[in-house]
């Protein structure tokens, strides 16, 4: 009985993979003119300061198109 290896690495990322970063699955984040916004505007609720200041995402990959 013969076993098919793959030749894939089981391990592998999207990263090594194709050689592009995946940034779709990353945390929002908050620049520093937003920072002080939302320091400016947090209120404490239950001990924990929370704001509604806006925060910044990570932008899609551009589709590549096949011409």
């Amino acid at each position: 009985m013969s076993r098919h290896r793959s030749t894939t690495n089981p391990y592998a990322t999207s990263l090594t993979r194709t050689g592009k970063l995946d940034m779709t699955n990353r945390k929002p984040y908050r620049t520093a003119a937003q920072q002080a916004d939302a320091r400016a505007t947090a209120v404490k609720v239950n001990g924990t300061f929370v704001s509604n200041a806006p925060v910044s995402y990570h932008r899609s990959p551009k589709k590549q198109v096949a011409a």
